[in-house]
């Protein structure tokens, strides 16, 4: 099954993103890329996804809520999942203590589900790996599944990064999701992307093959992507709606599914104890 899921809602993690501009972007561009992606990326996307008839899972910080609550309200509206992207994008394996992570996840489950009137049952941590006590607290709040990357499984796209952390059981329900289907990981900065080395195109030529071998010999599986609308709702916008428009062509609305209902009940996994 398409999983098709969003990361980041406008400046609800601040102003500006945390990476130094690129050479091949203009500095105010740069610094305007959050906005850009709320004020061009959403409406464009959320008028291409009504078109196809495909329902999709946004992460939001919890503090999207408060900073751009009509925007965030227009995703639920079109019937999309909200799910919890951290309080403001805190890189969760930095969060020192227990006490503060369960302050974050409290303010960010309030905060949903006061503006939507639901609480939001998923969670991805920004860095996609957790701590030790995450998942015991993210059960406490009503969080049924998380969105980590299984580092060193089968669909591990690379070495976890500076601070990440091995895998195990977990209280809750795991979401695998594949460093490597990240829009910002494989699109090049020039073409809206972060640190890829492709153009938009390209890129999503490359998803495009991906998503349609896993239909293909898994189809019971979630194949997750994962979109950033400053990326793929702004400079990279005419790959991206192509790559749409041919899974819906090629597969139907049926075949895509919101990450609550992608998620396998039998993947689970944590970070250690100790």
């Amino acid at each position: 099954m398409l999983c098709i899921t969003f990361d980041n809602f406008g400046s609800a993690a601040g102003d500006a993103l945390p990476w130094p501009c690129p050479a091949s972007i203009p500095a105010a561009e740069w610094a305007a890329y959050n906005q850009i992606g709320l004020e061009l990326g959403h409406p464009r996307i959320l008028q291409l996804l009504d078109e196809l008839q495909i329902r999709c899972t946004y992460f939001a910080e919890g503090y999207a809520a408060l900073r751009h609550p009509d925007e965030l309200l227009a995703w639920h509206a079109a019937g999309h999942e909200i799910a919890m992207h951290g309080w403001k994008h805190e890189m969760w394996t930095g969060i020192a203590s227990r006490e503060e992570e369960d302050r974050l996840i409290q303010l960010a489950v309030s905060s949903i589900r006061g503006l939507t009137g639901l609480a939001p049952v998923g969670f991805r941590p920004p860095g996609l790996a957790i701590n030790p006590w995450t998942d015991e607290l993210l059960a406490t709040h009503g969080i049924r599944y998380v969105s980590l990357s299984l580092v060193g499984g089968s669909d591990a796209a690379r070495a976890p990064a500076p601070g990440a952390t091995a895998t195990m059981l977990t209280r809750v329900a795991v979401l695998p999701t594949d460093p490597a289907l990240i829009d910002g990981a494989v699109i090049h900065p020039r073409f809206g992307g972060i640190f890829g080395t492709l153009d938009a195109t390209a890129a999503y030529e490359q998803l495009y093959l991906s998503a349609l071998a896993h239909e293909t010999a898994r189809p019971d599986e979630p194949w997750v992507l994962v979109v950033h609308p400053f990326t793929s709702g702004n400079r990279a916008w005419f790959g991206f709606e192509h790559f749409m428009r041919r899974l819906a062509l090629a597969f139907g609305p049926a075949r895509f599914a919101l990450a609550k209902d992608a998620v396998p009940s039998t993947t689970r996994a944590r970070a250690p104890l100790d």
